[in-house]
């Protein structure tokens, strides 16, 4: 049972990072009709919502597009930097939503900060632990294990409504702003409903690998 749950946790980020994958290589090829590059949507977006102090930068990661607080950039690979395409503005928005909620103080944006020290040592502790405590057959370590897996699951399931609320401000934003055509949203809609999913898939994942050790747990105190 739990080789099938490990697996089936496997399965289900596989599909989801699938998925993404292919939206992203799709709407790469599909040009946005007004020819605007992602930096130029996330400089206006920016702009308009008075955040001229949070800068753009290159990243050199492929997917590696995100918003960071602290410095208060936006960091874009270069295909969604340069890119003219649905995927690039689509993007470079939602990546410009979250700098919106960080700016609004957007109420899960907190909760997930309050929590993330605890989830940053948990994420990096939490398999150590459970390896051990399976190891050496260490039962309190092995719950110590599971708990941080507990403290991990939370942190994903604070940070969906984060990336959902930054795709729909997104949608709203390229729509109400007219940086798209009517006609495009339902394509950048399914970009960015691709790589929510992901979000989706890495919470499905870790309570699968919850239950699965606490089987383990379970059968090895019977």
């Amino acid at each position: 049972m739990d080789t099938m749950l490990y697996l089936l946790a496997f399965v289900v980020v596989l599909l989801a990072q699938s998925s993404v994958t292919s939206a992203y290589q799709k709407y790469k090829q599909v040009q946005n009709e007004r020819g605007v590059t992602g930096a130029q949507v996330a400089r206006r977006i920016l702009d308009n919502n008075n955040l001229y102090d949070v800068a753009l930068e290159i990243t050199n990661s492929t997917l590696g597009d995100h918003y960071d607080p602290s410095k208060k950039v936006i960091r874009l690979s270069p295909d969604i930097y340069y890119g003219t395409s649905i995927a690039s503005v689509s993007v470079a928005a939602h990546e410009c939503g979250h700098a919106i909620q960080h700016a609004e103080n957007y109420g899960f944006i907190a909760l997930r900060n309050s929590i993330l020290p605890f989830c940053s040592i948990a994420s990096n502790l939490a398999w150590p632990a459970l390896f051990i405590g399976l190891f050496f057959a260490m039962e309190p370590l092995l719950y110590i294990g599971i708990i941080m897996l507990v403290g991990v699951l939370l942190f994903q399931v604070v940070t969906l409504p984060v990336e959902f609320n930054a795709s729909s401000r997104a949608l709203w934003i390229l729509s109400s702003d007219g940086i798209i055509y009517d006609e495009e949203v339902s394509s950048a809609k399914k970009m960015l409903s691709a790589a929510a999913m992901t979000y989706v898939a890495a919470v499905i994942s870790s309570a699968l690998q919850i239950l699965r050790f606490l089987l383990i747990a379970n059968r090895r105190r019977d």
